[in-house]
């Protein structure tokens, strides 16, 4: 033995613990290396079966740092290939955040780059085709730019600091700022009178960027730094960009009639409210929604929207003799009195060793016992290690010692252990054995506090958090699931997001109102906007498909658009009210101009491979079309019963005055 690896290990157990007793205490430190699928030899980490070998690796960024983290990655993968070259039976993997981090990143990439280039060139040539115009794609883009750069400018002064994850989102304003100049540049083709067009565009488009303004400064009350700096930034960039629209556009686009007729025109001439198939499946999901909108439910488990590569799925299941991945929870036992503390933790080691549903413990009540518990320890050990017996196991273990040649008290240390006058123990004496133990399990300043790791089954979490919480009412336990955390932070959030729209909706009536001056027509055009959102909950519900924190804030976009939408048909309805002069053609071309930027900008992210990405697109998708049905077909009917059919029969209009 003493020839072996371990041989300067074994020496010193020969020497200073021949009766082995210390191995006691290394199968109380034991688990404290993991579960029973990993085993401690020769100073390697193995699988149980030994035919894996574990290596941790402390990296020196975090996981959130993904430029550093790639270049880490790759040095990791190179070595890889090197180890697997040379010795090709060997299989090596890595797992950990950095390399989840970084796949999500590079598949993030991935994903925006091909989608965005085959949706950017489709984009463009649609432009160029229907306008006839080669600068068209680049003027389009004016407004918008200005208004970013002037939203930024106005965060820099107002923040002090800027979330980089609210200007990623804030991407999606392109879809909301880029239908301000194809509203202007739709109008100009055909009205050459730059007075009459700014009559037309002007009141619609502040009225659309004023309304959904105000709807992204009600982010201000979520509670989230991220979102409030989307909040002020969105509502500055999308009246900035309405405003340069005004001014810039009529400098750049010398407007011109269009006498080509395109097959978007062609759309735009058919009378959507007519078309009974439409009214009926615009009515039927009406009553469908009010029956499935109340299921659409809130996903707060993050993991579903992270992407995780095959390699990173293989390599967490390979950490696990049986496949299957194990969750971990925190039990946390706190006290002001230590010693009471001691003694509640180590009930609550042996309540969770009976535990049916525990397959594995991780408690410092096996090394620091309360006092009581220590002093009974100490009285066994003194009954059972009287003089007498320690007097004749060191003369037994010397007359064995001598014969196998070694000198007269080589085992002069043991024996001074049997010997000593053992006393109790405090937590700081395990600071003192152990620091690491010791900053993993024992917590608190004013307070003393004493962690618990328990491992259990994934399918076991909701009832042993049941039976948990029902035998420990009352008790100073707190059960703490860092993903229960996150869900429940979400769970927030979406608190919040609830609030939100009512901020919104009411903020957007106040808008519609300083502009119409009229109650009944606030009402009518607020109807389009709630049947929007009513619908496409309804939908989603329907289709079992539930909101995330990025599918939630991609819903400002829907309503951006419900607005936008409604405005501009109202202003067309209004005119033909006014005038007698049809112009809902010019108004469905615009729409249905701004509708197909969205479908390519935003919507060709359904092809994407991200979960995140695919659903942000998905209720894009269901959002903007919901949307472009309900303001084609239901709210022209809804406001010509209310106006015009009134007039027609000798009444007057829907008049609602304070």
């Amino acid at each position: 033995t003493l020839l072996g690896g371990n041989a300067a290990f074994m020496k010193d157990v020969i020497v200073n613990d021949p009766l082995q007793l210390s191995f006691l205490a290394l199968k109380k430190l034991q688990q404290f290396q993991g579960d029973g699928n990993y085993k401690f030899q020769n100073g390697f980490l193995f699988s149980e079966d030994e035919s894996k070998i574990i290596l941790f690796i402390n990296p020196k960024f975090s996981g959130s740092e993904t430029q550093k983290n790639e270049l880490f990655v790759a040095k990791l993968n190179e070595l890889k290939e090197v180890i697997n070259s040379q010795h090709p039976e060997v299989v090596m993997s890595y797992f950990g955040s950095p390399f989840i981090a970084v796949a999500n990143a590079q598949q993030i990439k991935a994903d925006i780059l091909t989608t965005v280039a085959i949706s950017v060139t489709a984009l463009m040539l649609l432009l160029i085709f229907y306008y006839r115009n080669w600068l068209v794609p680049v003027i389009v883009m004016i407004p918008t730019v200005f208004g970013g750069l002037f939203g930024l400018l106005c965060l820099y002064f107002l923040r002090t600091e800027i979330s980089a994850i609210s200007l990623s989102i804030a991407a999606i304003l392109i879809g909301i700022t880029i239908d301000y100049a194809l509203h202007f540049l739709t109008h100009s083709k055909n009205n050459l009178n730059k007075e009459q067009l700014f009559k037309d565009v002007a009141k619609p488009l502040l009225m659309s960027s004023s309304t959904t303004a105000v709807a992204f400064l009600c982010l201000l009350f979520i509670h989230s730094d991220a979102l409030v700096d989307l909040g002020i930034f969105a509502s500055i960039a999308v009246v900035s960009t309405a405003v340069f629209t005004l001014i810039i556009l009529p400098h750049i686009y010398k407007g011109k009639e269009l006498k080509h007729n395109h097959a978007i025109d062609k759309i735009a001439k058919y009378p959507f409210e007519k078309n009974k198939i439409l009214i009926v499946l615009s009515l039927l999901l009406v009553v469908v929604s009010a029956f499935t909108y109340h299921k659409v439910r809130f996903d707060g488990d993050l993991s579903k929207i992270n992407f995780m590569p095959e390699d990173q799925v293989l390599a967490e299941k390979e950490l696990y003799a049986s496949n299957e991945i194990a969750k971990k929870l925190f039990v946390v036992s706190y006290d002001e009195n230590q010693e009471q503390l001691l003694k509640s933790n180590e009930q609550l080691l042996n309540d969770l060793s009976t535990n049916v549903y525990v397959d594995h413990v991780q408690s410092i009540s096996n090394l620091v016992p309360s006092k009581e518990a220590q002093n009974q320890a100490i009285e066994k050990w003194k009954l059972f290690w009287t003089t007498t017996k320690v007097n004749q196991t060191i003369e037994t273990i010397e007359k064995a010692s001598v014969a196998q040649g070694f000198h007269e008290q080589t085992h002069h240390p043991f024996y001074e252990t049997l010997k000593r006058n053992y006393a109790t123990i405090s937590l700081n004496a395990l600071k003192d054995f152990n620091a690491e133990i010791y900053q993993e399990f024992v917590h608190g300043n004013n307070k003393n506090l004493l962690s618990t790791v328990v491992t259990i089954n994934p399918k076991d979490r909701d009832a042993f958090v049941k039976q948990f919480e029902n035998d420990n009412k009352g008790k100073n336990l707190a059960l703490i699931d860092r993903q229960a955390l996150n869900e429940q932070y979400l769970g927030y959030l979406i608190n919040d997001f609830n609030s939100l729209v009512s901020y919104s909706f009411i903020a957007v009536i106040v808008i519609l109102f300083v502009f119409y001056r009229r109650i009944e027509l606030v009402l009518v055009a607020a109807i389009p906007i709630g049947l929007t959102g009513f619908i496409t909950a309804g939908l989603m519900g329907l289709l079992n498909i539930p909101f995330n924190i990025f599918s939630t804030i991609v819903c400002t976009l829907v309503f951006g658009h419900g607005i936008d939408f409604t405005i501009f048909m109202t202003s067309a309805l209004q005119k033909e009210y006014t005038t007698g002069k049809n112009e809902m053609p010019l108004y469905r071309t615009s729409i249905i101009l701004a509708v197909l930027t969205t479908i390519l900008a935003i919507g060709a992210l359904i092809f994407a491979q991200h979960p995140a990405l695919k659903s942000i697109a998905l209720i894009a998708l269901i959002g903007v079309s919901v949307a472009v049905l309900v303001t084609f077909v239901l709210y022209p009917i809804l406001f010509k019963f209310l106006f015009f059919n009134r007039v027609k029969k000798g009444l007057s209009p829907i008049n609602l005055s304070l």
